[in-house]
């Protein structure tokens, strides 16, 4: 049996962005939230160790972008969903889908806000999940797996937090045997 260095688990282990691995992961697309349960009010997720809020704007596009505004570091997850953003509730900055701010009120400089970059990245939905891609252009197109957009109808929700190693998540998350198939093996 192959046992992993230290100097190997520390580059497995590292998952923010700038590490070998964290740059790696991001190059997929990630579930990041349900579609049924994203409505009018923004969600906190931590994705590949980055604290992240997920929300539908009023067009009902889904966005996921740095859960702290980028002015006074406010949790945006308390923010209120504007028809293309999100706003701050504690200065009122107003962030779009793309990281992109659209207003800094009380500000005297109206050019100052599109100085302003905040975190974001592209978001789809696919089988009444969210996705999302963290990684650099161009991205990937999102896999249609059959569990995803086959005709029928799978119901399985697990949601929360797991405080373990990225490839237990990976490796033990999902097995994609159906019923049908299971079956058959024990047969």
């Amino acid at each position: 049996m192959y046992r992993t260095s230290k100097e190997e688990s520390k580059i497995l282990n590292q998952i923010a962005a700038g590490t070998p691995m964290g740059d790696f992961l991001r190059r997929y697309w990630w579930p990041v939230g349900f579609s049924a349960h994203l409505k009018e009010k923004p969600t906190y997720v931590k994705v590949l160790g980055e604290e992240l809020v997920l929300f539908r704007d009023r067009l009902g596009q889904t966005a996921l972008i740095g859960a702290l505004c980028p002015h006074r570091r406010a949790n945006l997850c308390l923010g209120t969903i504007a028809p293309k953003g999100i706003r701050c509730k504690y200065h009122g900055w107003l962030m779009d889908s793309k990281g992109a701010c659209l207003e800094t009120p009380g500000d005297p400089d109206p050019a100052f806000a599109k100085s302003v970059k905040h975190p974001a990245y592209r978001t789809q939905e696919l089988g009444g999940l969210i996705f999302a891609y963290m990684g650099p252009e161009p991205a990937p197109l999102l896999p249609r797996y059959d569990f995803l957009v086959g005709e029928g109808t799978s119901y399985l929700t697990i949601q929360g937090f797991q405080d373990c190693h990225w490839l237990q998540c990976v490796e033990n998350g999902i097995d994609p045997r159906s019923e049908e198939h299971t079956s058959e093996l024990q047969s």
